[in-house]
């Protein structure tokens, strides 16, 4: 499946800088507890993010999200 795009061409960068994605992105899973790595190509600027499990990573369920620790 291919990634999304904007029609014709466009590009929409909301705060006159960054590009805007045309995905329309919906949570599948979350976690806490984990390790993030923001990656960024030495050549073109662009940045993606890595995440890994650490020993004490738990799977976030919509329950959880209104308990306080």
């Amino acid at each position: 499946m291919a990634k999304c795009e904007w029609p014709d061409g466009v590009t929409v960068k909301p705060d006159g800088v960054h590009e805007m994605d045309a995905c329309a992105y919906e949570v599948i899973e979350k976690y806490r507890n984990v390790t993030i790595e923001v990656l960024r190509c030495s050549r073109c600027g662009h940045e993606e993010f890595v995440w890994y499990r650490q020993e004490n990573t738990e799977d976030v369920t919509e329950e959880d999200e209104g308990a306080t620790d």
